[in-house]
């Protein structure tokens, strides 16, 4: 379900999420000054590896799509890909929402009907970690979710509001892509934190993948023959740089995914608990 690469050496500490309290009242204003100042620097840092990335990322995928030899998904089985994880997630009716929801309409029609359209309001997402391979059936009372679910809480707490600022679009081989630039380094404390948090139950990206080194939504997956090729890779490399919105994050969310098969398919996500940036709100019965 990500993309994954070699890191960058942008890796955030863990236990770099900053706290005044113990510092004097008169103090604590330059402290959260600075500390807002080293974060947004780090942040435009990644943002020009991160934009090498998707240029990277748009170069591979051309001309695997224009041969016709992209890749395509397929309705999930178990112990495969579109399992249990958590996300950020744009709210649907926001501006950004909408105008993903937008994006994703205009990708489909060129790229015709079938694939999933990920990226249409309520469905598109940030993933933060995949947590296990795909279950059909995952239990009200399982475990392992309510483990999840305690490390996103802990995490969403002691982390607080992320922001991202979508910058354009990109492919891959599978998929047509919204960029991602986070607009400070919380979002990197996140995903390291919230791996920590988990210790063993975050197995899965840490066996099997590299760690994520870039955030995206994802707008299409494709699942059959793309109609029309050339226009779709020409209205992606059109939109490369184009500004498309900002998404501010108040939760994270643990979900899991169902096929909905109607005129707009997609891998929904179904939410099994939520955890609010800053506070806390107990995994849905």
């Amino acid at each position: 379900m990500g993309i994954r690469s070699i890191g960058h050496g942008m890796t955030s500490s863990a236990h770099d999420v900053s706290s005044t309290a113990e510092i004097p009242p008169a103090l604590a204003g330059a402290v959260e000054a600075e500390i807002r100042g080293r974060r947004t620097k780090r942040a435009q840092e990644a943002m020009r590896i991160d934009a090498s990335k998707f240029d990277q990322l748009l170069a591979t995928a051309t001309p695997l799509i224009l041969a016709g030899g992209h890749r395509r998904d397929t309705p999930p089985v178990e112990g495969g890909r579109w399992p249990v994880s958590a996300v950020f997630r744009p709210r649907p009716r926001s501006v950004v929402g909408q105008r993903l929801d937008e994006l994703t309409a205009e990708a489909a029609r060129l790229a015709g009907a079938g694939h999933w359209q990920t990226g249409q309001a309520g469905s598109a997402h940030l993933t933060i970690r995949a947590l296990e391979w795909y279950r059909k059936h995952v239990p009200a009372s399982d475990q392992a979710v309510h483990r999840y679910q305690a490390a996103l809480e802990t995490t969403a707490a002691k982390v607080g509001p992320v922001g991202f600022e979508v910058t354009g679009l990109t492919l891959t081989p599978g998929t047509v892509m919204a960029c991602a630039q986070p607009l400070d380094d919380r979002p990197e404390q996140f995903l390291d934190l919230f791996a920590e948090v988990l210790g063993n139950d975050a197995w899965l990206e840490r066996d099997h993948f590299s760690r994520r080194d870039i955030w995206y939504i994802n707008l299409l997956h494709f699942t059959t023959r793309i109609e029309q090729p050339d226009a779709l890779v020409d209205w992606v490399a059109a939109r490369r740089t184009q500004a498309v919105g900002r998404i501010d994050v108040t939760c994270a969310e643990l979900i899991r995914f169902r096929l909905r098969a109607n005129d707009r398919p997609a891998m929904w996500p179904e939410v099994l608990g939520t955890a609010r940036l800053g506070q806390t709100v107990a995994a849905n019965p």
